[in-house]
């Protein structure tokens, strides 16, 4: 039996161009972006995007503590 291949996690990327926002035509399929917020792509989307100086990865997510009650 062939080795399960397995789908790598979707990436994050955000948009940083010009314009509010763009509708760009990916590999998988037509990809809305808007100024600044963060999209998930597919792993092979993000790479078509990677020399793209408009588009970047998303920085990781922080999480922000809680303040303690008390």
């Amino acid at each position: 039996m062939p080795a399960s291949k397995k789908n790598p996690a979707p990436s994050e990327v955000v948009f940083t161009g010009g314009s509010d926002g763009v509708v760009i035509h990916l590999p998988n399929g037509p990809v809305e972006f808007l100024h600044g917020v963060p999209v998930a792509v597919s792993p092979e989307d993000a790479q078509s995007l990677a020399d793209h100086p408009d588009f970047h990865p998303a920085a990781p997510a922080t999480t922000t503590p809680k303040p303690e009650e008390g």
